[in-house]
């Protein structure tokens, strides 16, 4: 009898905490870490910022806005990230052709997230950035180029 009173203990103990377990929502409120790839690609050289698409931890299509400084907002459908960015000295790279009207200016730089909201509030990480941009313009100065590119892909590591 023993034995049995046991067993129908054991039993019921087990099914209890089974059935009390958290649900898989619960995990979505875990910490997310890991590889982070966000890419910008824009062909208007007189609107700052753009489409963005994040690959790793945040995966989403989303829009960078550009704040003063060298800050970004990432919005996001869960959330924002604030990026801030440091070009690395001596990386910027920039050529001009005047017979073919093409210029060319590249950069590499380090970003971090500062700050997130909602889904992405506890945001930390960072990584590296390359930048290439890209136009014709026989007066760069003075006239947009046309046609213009920008490709912008930062690396790293995130968490949330």
């Amino acid at each position: 009898m023993k034995a049995r009173t046991y067993i129908l203990t054991t039993v019921v103990v087990l099914a209890g905490a089974l059935l009390s377990a958290p649900s898989s929502d619960a995990s979505n409120t875990a910490e997310r870490s890991g590889h982070q790839r966000f890419v910008l690609i824009t062909t208007d050289p007189d609107v700052e910022g753009g489409p963005i698409a994040a690959n790793g931890v945040i995966h989403a299509k989303g829009t960078d806005v550009t704040l003063k400084g060298n800050r970004d907002r990432f919005k996001f459908p869960k959330g924002n990230v604030v990026i801030r960015h440091r070009t690395a000295k001596g990386s910027v790279h920039e050529s001009f052709d005047p017979t073919t009207c093409l210029f060319t200016h590249r950069e590499r730089g380090t970003w971090q997230a500062i700050r997130g909201t909602k889904a992405y509030a506890d945001v930390s990480g960072g990584g590296t950035y390359r930048a290439l941009f890209q136009g014709f313009s026989c007066d760069p100065e003075n006239t947009p180029p046309d046609p213009f590119f920008s490709h912008i892909v930062a690396k790293g590591k995130l968490s949330y």
